[in-house]
């Protein structure tokens, strides 16, 4: 757990950088220089080619970590598995891309009512496919030989960074629209050279045809193994962008722009949790190899209850002072229709960051069939609940049948790994991390109602803010310390108060 511990500490350090750097993007330069339908064409296109780029994968987001274990062998630059994963996905993208390219009539037939304006930029999406499916094989590869520090860089600042660019340039009129757009594309295909360049840097970008070699045992395994990811990836594709597909079929794009950012900002609690399941997931993989079931329980407690505080702790923070965010936000009274959205995503996202390890260790897993099966069925409910949910209820519809989907599947998951296996991520201080939440929640309401909020300038309201956050952190931070409730946090708060002491010279308690 040291190599998880230090890799993800670096991880989301960079992720929440990068979160800084993501929010002053979308809750200021977008509100900002954009009106919410071109938001939402924004939001549509890359929704549809993050969707397309899991099929064209073909499996291979989840079969690179399964089997990888099975080609490493160092000598034999591990046995061409780059090479092959590349070629696999290339054949995905040529099927999947083609696929859609067929389909292409029907896709404007969707949005011809609601979003017509999203049809004059189809094009966009299959280059952006082929370049999201290239950067995750590259990231994958990387994230197998346990790094993710520099995938952190490139993904959440440089594409970040490259955003905010376009998008003054846009608001300051040297760039139009479509140059916008071309933009988008044009970072991520500097991400993926340059993930490639690092992976040269670390001598592990093997691209020697000569040494691919799949052994004959492995090939029907692989196959039937990708069959099943592809079926999950649908799944996936339903049940985690179906939301926002469908507000611009059904609604329209301003408010599919709308959403998005308050979705963003929903999400912002669950950066802890990518960070460790990146490098858990391989471990993880190594664990069910050998049958050390005892590890995976470790993991997978640890993960829980440690994502509970966390994330936990953020929404509290974001909840609390979710009016003082409309209130900075430009036009912000045209995106707090997106408030109740917030507060659903934030909920689902915790709830799911609180169940620990649940997809990678069923993933990683001789049973993975059911999760897949799972998340398709549960994609599926999702579908149903926004198709009836959105019409009536709009934004929160939308959000809320998204939830639901994603209470449903962890408490099948949860249900799974405790008939299987008698493991399960809670455990006595679950309920004292949960009584620590409530706790900073009730310290956060006593201080909005000491000092409500009024007309103040943004500088006051961005001041109030801070003052009320530090103490709720405060609070947060001293329990933590004081108490047994999470071993990995306290010492990882004896570790950096040891180096404030160092620093500062003084001397050691």
């Amino acid at each position: 757990m040291g190599l998880v511990v230090r890799q993800s500490f670096k991880s989301t350090l960079v992720t929440y950088v990068g979160v800084a750097l993501g929010a002053l993007n979308l809750l200021y330069f977008f509100p900002r220089y954009l009106n919410p339908e071109l938001i939402g064409i924004r939001e549509l296109l890359l929704g549809v080619a993050l969707s397309l780029s899991i099929f064209t994968q073909l499996g291979l987001q989840s079969a690179m970590s399964r089997f990888f274990p099975y080609f490493q062998d160092e000598e034999r630059e591990h046995n061409g598995f780059l090479l092959f994963s590349l070629g696999v996905g290339s054949v995905g993208f040529l099927l999947f891309g083609g696929l859609f390219w067929a389909m292409r009539d029907l896709w404007q037939g969707l949005f011809a009512a609601n979003s017509p304006e999203a049809n004059r930029y189809w094009w966009m999406i299959l280059p952006l496919t082929g370049l999201i499916m290239l950067q995750n094989i590259l990231e994958i590869w990387a994230r197998l030989h346990l790094r993710i520090v520099v995938n952190a860089l490139l993904r959440e600042i440089l594409l970040r960074a490259g955003l905010t660019v376009l998008t003054l340039a846009f608001g300051h009129g040297y760039l139009g629209w479509d140059a916008f757009l071309w933009g988008i594309c044009g970072t991520y295909a500097a991400l993926v050279v340059l993930l490639a360049r690092y992976l040269h840097l670390m001598g592990v970008l093997y691209l020697d045809p000569s040494r691919i070699r799949v052994r004959r045992a492995l090939r029907p395994l692989m196959i039937r193994y990708s069959l099943w990811m592809i079926i999950g990836g649908a799944g996936v594709v339903i049940a985690e962008r179906i939301d926002g597909l469908m507000l611009a079929w059904l609604t329209g794009l301003a408010a599919t722009g709308i959403y998005s950012l308050s979705f963003f900002v929903g999400t912002i609690i669950e950066m802890p949790r990518r960070s460790v399941s990146q490098i858990a997931g391989t471990l993880i993989t190594h664990a069910w190899k050998s049958k050390d079931y005892a590890t995976l329980a470790k993991l997978h407690g640890q993960a829980a209850l440690n994502q509970m505080l966390i994330g936990g702790m953020l929404l509290v923070l974001v909840w609390t002072h979710v009016e003082a965010l409309f209130d900075l936000m430009p036009n912000g009274e045209i995106y707090k229709a997106g408030k109740w959205v917030v507060l659903w995503i934030g909920l689902a996202r915790w709830f799911d960051m609180s169940n620990g390890l649940n997809s990678e260790i069923i993933l990683n897993s001789p049973y993975y069939r059911f999760n897949l099966a799972s998340i398709l069925f549960l994609g599926l409910v999702s579908f149903g609940a926004n198709y009836l949910m959105i019409p009536r209820y709009g934004l929160t519809g939308a959000a809320a049948g998204s939830t639901l989907s994603i209470l449903l599947f962890n408490g099948l998951k949860g249900g799974f790994l405790w008939f299987k296996l008698r493991i399960q991520p809670f455990g006595r201080n679950t309920l004292g991390a949960l009584a620590l939440l409530v706790g900073v929640y009730g310290l956060g309401s006593m201080l909005q109602w000491l000092t409500p909020p009024t007309n103040e300038s943004p500088w006051l309201i961005l001041g109030r803010v801070v003052w009320q956050s530090s103490l709720m952190v405060g609070l947060f931070v001293v329990v933590l310390h004081r108490t047994r409730l999470s071993p990995e946090i306290r010492q990882g708060l004896d570790q950096a108060l040891d180096q404030i002491r160092r620093m500062t010279g003084s001397p050691s308690q």
